[in-house]
């Protein structure tokens, strides 16, 4: 995703770039734990799974803390330094292939089957080949 210009949620640069600044970077939980925990979901089904991880600055996901996808969504894009609409916040979350939609439901079934069908065919474009679905375990 680095590689493919996937950007910060909070400040609307790139990722690599915003690492090359040394602004301080994490890996996110695009479903908060807490959130989770609160909904009933099991931890394995979300906890140290890729599908739900993407690299954030800290300042974004501080501003993520527990909260619901669409309530955290809304609180960075009407961020006096953010201020941005929901169309360009759905282009940052494509460059994480996350499913936008999906994240406004708080839809994390849906989330998690859309963003490994979308992983996978990234990791398919950069390698050049063909992914079974077979060889991969849900």
């Amino acid at each position: 995703m680095l590689r493919e210009g996937a950007q910060d949620f909070f400040w609307k640069a790139g990722i690599q770039e915003l690492d090359a600044q040394e602004i301080a970077l994490d890996i996110h939980h695009i479903f908060p734990s807490y959130w989770c925990e609160t909904q009933g979901i099991p931890v394995k089904q979300y906890d140290n799974i890729i599908i739900n991880k993407t690299p954030i600055s800290y300042k974004a996901n501080r501003k993520i803390g527990g909260d619901a996808p669409s309530h955290y969504l809304q609180k960075i894009q009407n961020d006096p330094q953010v201020q941005m609409g929901d169309a360009e916040m759905d282009t940052i979350l494509a460059s994480h292939c996350v499913p936008a939609a999906r994240l406004r439901e708080n839809d994390f079934h849906g989330f998690i089957d859309a963003r490994r069908r979308l992983l996978l065919g990234l990791i398919q474009e950069v390698m050049g080949k063909r992914i079974a679905e077979n060889d991969v375990a849900a």
